[in-house]
């Protein structure tokens, strides 16, 4: 009396963590007052902030004491910098000494009229340029800035800030969503400085129009900060520079700082909440993006995200209204598309998801994602042929997409094509060497093929990348029983149901491994197990009726002989009849 195993036959698509389009780079605004520099010194000489060596110390201090450069060069040392914090800061030192002679010589007072040598002498002599975007997280550091000699707005702010900083100018950073720039104001005279543009002076109007920030009370958008605050957007950015490089601790650490010192600002609240989604901790996310939206009123990215933390949470009903929020704002947004194809998905509506995808295909038509998106849902509807052209298209524009890669090799294995699917996955892990999900195929693949022992090996590859990968252990555990290794089996089962407690196949499959080691009763309480979360299981209602046979309660046995029968089960005829 032997049952079948239930196994894992999908290479299941990872859950897909939507994170903005773009990133969110807020930006530092900073405050610089003080005395113009005496002769041959510099102004911030005497500042505390100078002694300090971590960031917690420039936070205890007085906001008057806190130095930008010293702060900056902080956090520089904790991202990993081999040089010291002094170096750089002799650099800076260096720059703001030549710029007092320079003044000096012109016979200028420290003040707005010093403004053009600064910019000739950092932009034109020096030679600080602008990177054309800021998907680098190193040139988000000052560091960076000065051994390049680029950076993008925030960083090249910064830089600009350091020096004022020295010159003893007051000056400030002022953040508008996206984007940073540095502002003179003496409280006679104001003017604003684009750094990513040579140091141009433009007016209030070219930012209200080009970033429009909100208007709303309670924001820090477009106004002089505090130095608390300045420091509150450089967190915002280095959780975003720790997210790019999978620190996602360090970057939850970062974000959460970035809020504590400016709860004002909604890039801060929409990025921490990434990280909560991240983490699947949606209902925080989804306060993180509410908090955001309070701030920012109208936001893409925001909605977009909310509508995936939604989605998570199975309520679609919100999520297609967060979504369809998103398109409201920016129709173009293809992203939101590829979420709504989701959302349709999720609830077998291939059509609706269909259409989503095919619109964002043809805003974007050198998307890859959206060729990917699209090849999965024809492949869950079964339509293999044409998930397999929407996998090579996606290829075709992105070579190193190891999802569609994947997505091949599952049509291979749905074929039984065994082969092409050892093929298929062997490079897919040549692209990608630690891809659970490409081993997870591969070991299906080699069970296709008989190669038992290469599957074990594979699984175990799977595990050891993926230590939570419930399908590969349910299969593993499979493939020690077809071994006979009945006992091992067992522990994998266990192992997994540790971590899904709700599969009732795998409860079927410890029910089996329990029984074909004549240990009964466990293997009756693991198949009632499996009915309990899934009534209609008939091969667990033919397990209890076997094991039950062992145990001589012929009664029992015959009453789920027949249950199973009617649910569609092959019963052996000796549990049909009743025993005496």
């Amino acid at each position: 009396m032997t049952q079948q195993l239930q196994r894992v036959w999908t290479v299941r698509r990872p859950e897909r963590i939507r994170r903005p389009c773009g990133r969110v780079f807020v930006v530092l605004a900073f405050l610089l007052v003080g005395m113009a520099a005496v002769e041959g010194t510099l102004a911030n000489q005497n500042k505390r902030g100078l002694r300090v060596v971590s960031i917690e110390g420039v936070l205890r201090l007085q906001e008057e004491d806190i130095d930008l450069g010293t702060a900056a060069l902080i956090l520089s040392r904790d991202w990993g910098t081999p040089q010291t914090l002094h170096s750089y800061r002799r650099k800076i030192d260096d720059i703001a000494e030549t710029l007092q002679a320079k003044i000096k010589e012109k016979h200028l007072p420290t003040t707005h009229r010093a403004l053009p040598i600064i910019n000739a002498y950092l932009f034109e002599e020096l030679g600080f340029q602008t990177v054309q975007t800021a998907d680098d997280p190193e040139d988000l550091f000052l560091h960076t800035v000065l051994d390049r000699r680029r950076g993008y707005c925030l960083s090249l702010s910064i830089l600009y800030l350091s020096i004022a900083e020295r010159l003893g100018l007051p000056m400030y950073g002022v953040v508008v969503p996206g984007h940073f720039f540095v502002r003179y104001d003496d409280g006679e005279y104001r003017c604003n400085i684009e750094t990513t543009s040579q140091g141009a002076v433009l007016e209030d109007a070219y930012y209200l129009d080009k970033f429009k920030p909100p208007t709303r009370p309670g924001t820090v958008y477009m106004k002089n900060l505090t130095r608390r605050q300045t420091l509150g957007c450089f967190f915002n950015n280095l959780g975003n520079s720790y997210s790019s490089i999978q620190r996602q601790d360090a970057a939850f650490s970062a974000l959460q700082r970035a809020v504590q010192l400016v709860p004002q600002l909604g890039e801060a609240h929409t990025n921490l909440g990434n990280i909560f989604l991240y983490r699947q901790a949606h209902r925080q996310a989804i306060a993180c993006y509410e908090q955001a939206l309070a701030l920012l009123g109208q936001d893409v990215i925001t909605f977009n995200n909310m509508g995936t933390a939604w989605l998570q949470l199975h309520d679609y009903q919100r999520a297609e209204s967060c979504l369809m929020a998103a398109l409201s704002i920016e129709p173009d947004y293809t992203e939101a598309y590829r979420n709504l194809a989701l959302v349709y998905l999720s609830q077998k509506k291939t059509d609706q998801a269909v259409e989503q995808l095919s619109t964002a295909l043809a805003l974007k038509p050198n998307e890859a994602q959206s060729y990917l998106l699209l090849g999965q849902v024809y492949l869950q509807a079964g339509a293999l042929s044409a998930a397999q052209d929407q996998f090579e298209a996606a290829l075709v524009l992105a070579p190193d997409l190891i999802e569609a890669r994947l997505g091949l090799g599952s049509i291979s294995l749905a074929l039984q094509q065994a082969e092409q699917a050892r093929m298929t996955f062997q490079t897919a892990l040549a692209w990608s060497p630690n891809s659970a999900q490409a081993y997870f195929g591969l070991a299906q693949a080699y069970h296709l093929l008989g190669a038992f022992d290469s599957e074990i090996w594979a699984y175990e590859q799977a595990l050891r990348l993926d230590p939570f990968m419930t399908g590969a252990m349910q299969n593993l555990g499979n493939a020690w029983m077809a071994q006979e290794h009945y006992a091992a089996a067992a522990e994998l089962y266990q192992q997994a149901l540790a971590i899904d407690p709700t599969n009732a196949s795998l409860y079927y499959n410890l029910g089996v491994a329990m029984a074909r080691q004549t240990r009964h009763e466990e293997a009756i309480a693991a198949f009632l197990a499996a009915i309990e979360r899934e009534p209609s299981n008939g091969a667990a209602y033919n397990g209890l009726a076997i094991s039950y046979y062992h145990l001589n309660n012929y009664e029992l046995a015959y009453q789920y002989a027949h249950k199973a029968q009617a649910l569609g089960v092959e019963v052996q005829q000796v549990l049909l009849q009743k025993q005496r």
